[in-house]
């Protein structure tokens, strides 16, 4: 039985790493509004769910793709691809980007809007508009692959 290898673009390797670690930053500049403290403990569990626990149980071994990534496809194809953490995945793996989606956007935009409430900047609104495109722009590549996938 010959399994299909995953292939990931280098468009999305790169475009979809880097939209991922914008959107880590802009989620740690969101809490930062809020608390200098926080946010960088904010930032250390951020950068250790994503790149620490997320890409290795994303990589397990490279003989499922085309190309070593070293986990780094699965994290861009997670956030910003055709979902491939739905392809042979186990709950945890699911789970645990669903945790990191709940860690990348409600928390902090709730905080923000709380320093938004206290003291209105321009800076704020934007970080805040910028945060919520990148959500929505990832979730809707979750929802378009899932149509895409049942069609065919």
């Amino acid at each position: 039985m010959t399994e299909e290898k995953l292939d990931f673009p280098r468009r999305l390797l790169v475009w979809g790493n880097l939209g991922l670690l914008a959107w880590v930053f802009l989620a740690f500049f969101s809490v930062l509004f809020y608390n200098f403290f926080y946010a960088w403990l904010y930032i250390v569990l951020l950068a250790f769910m994503v790149y620490a626990v997320l890409r290795r149980l994303g990589c397990s071994s490279c003989y499922k793709c085309k190309a070593c990534t070293s986990g780094f496809g699965r994290l861009a194809g997670a956030f910003f691809g055709k979902g491939y953490v739905k392809k042979e995945s186990v709950g945890n793996r699911i789970g645990l980007v669903a945790l990191v989606y709940f860690l990348l956007l409600p928390p902090p935009a709730v905080l923000l809007s709380i320093s938004l409430l206290s003291s209105f900047s321009y800076v704020k609104v934007l970080v805040l508009a910028c945060l919520l495109a990148v959500a929505a722009y990832s979730l809707t590549t979750w929802f378009n692959s899932s149509k895409a996938t049942s069609k065919s």
